[in-house]
């Protein structure tokens, strides 16, 4: 692909004092489709606002980035709307495999999961595993040990939507396209000044058994530094992974001087030239938080002190 056919980021700028408390979050990129309805899209900006007043609250009660990081993509997977959690894609074979990551950038440690089909909010999981393992990954982590860290869990009913079944019967039946409706994550800037990032996904509707995505693997999907930025991104995962894109924008930021704006478009642009496309958040420890997009349409909001936008 040349790059001049690459097609062209929309921005927008979250407003906040340069080292002021701000929390912003995504609920997915893509194409409208022909399953979006005003209704749809109502409901959508709803959800998108609980989750900001559930992180931004405990922002302003002084909590640090990864309680409001954690607390905003809760809400949002607890939603049907979002492709996580409750509302996760489903499998060619019928279930869901959720993956998640969560990354403080004052220290650099991460925790990430992949797989998981109990797990009621997997950022939980990731979180977890930051903090009670010595590891940074797990792969398919079993019920006995989710419930030693203190994880819900629920039958494969509570994830199995009938909107869901419905995009897999159409998946299965019309060819497998890239079906896009709504990775969710958050990042955070709290009192102190220190920043995080969270993202949490189901995937691709109809994606083979095994498969993961960008969303849980730090670098691609999911990056924190606290001397750079905090991204979370969105869109067709394989695209981003290429080109680890999440550390992609920190180092531009750190090598290149590159400004926050320019150094997330550039990386959609390579994230383009491998037929991908897809959005992400992007959030420094001093400065204006960034949402970035080159697909037709982003979900996401901010709120800060200086005011909030939401976005369905």
């Amino acid at each position: 692909m040349n790059e001049a056919a690459l097609p062209q980021s929309t921005v927008h700028i979250a407003q906040a004092d340069p080292d002021g408390i701000l929390l912003v979050i995504h609920a997915g990129a893509g194409n409208r489709g022909k399953k979006d309805t005003p209704e749809r899209r109502a409901q959508v900006e709803q959800d998108l606002n609980r989750a900001l007043e559930a992180g931004y609250a405990l922002l302003e009660q002084g909590a640090p980035a990864e309680d409001a990081v954690c607390a905003a993509i809760r809400v949002m997977e607890d939603a049907p709307e979002f492709n996580a959690g409750r509302g996760a894609a489903l499998t060619s074979e019928g279930i869901v495999s959720m993956d998640s990551c969560l990354m403080t950038g004052v220290d650099g440690e991460v925790g990430s999961a992949c797989g998981l089909t109990t797990s009621k909010n997997p950022i939980n999981v990731a979180r977890a595993i930051k903090e009670k393992t010595k590891h940074v990954m797990f792969a398919k982590p079993g019920n006995d040990l989710l419930k030693e860290w203190g994880i819900e869990l629920c039958d494969s009913e509570y994830f199995i939507t009938p909107a869901r079944q419905e995009s897999l019967r159409e998946a299965q039946s019309n060819g497998d396209e890239w079906e896009k409706h709504g990775t969710i994550g958050a990042v955070a800037r709290d009192a102190e000044g220190n920043i995080a990032a969270g993202t949490s996904t189901g995937g691709i509707t109809n994606q083979m058994h095994g498969r993961v995505g960008d969303s849980p693997l730090p670098g691609c999907g999911t990056f924190a530094n606290q001397s750079t930025v905090a991204v979370s991104c969105t869109g067709i995962g394989e695209a981003f992974i290429k080109v680890v894109a999440a550390h992609q924008v920190s180092d531009r930021v750190r090598f290149s001087g590159e400004n926050v704006e320019d150094a997330a478009t550039a990386t959609l642009d390579e994230v383009a030239a491998h037929h991908g496309d897809g959005g992400m958040i992007v959030l420094p420890a001093v400065g204006r938080g960034v949402v970035a997009y080159n697909s037709e349409m982003m979900n996401f909001g901010y709120r800060s002190a200086q005011g909030g936008k939401v976005q369905g």
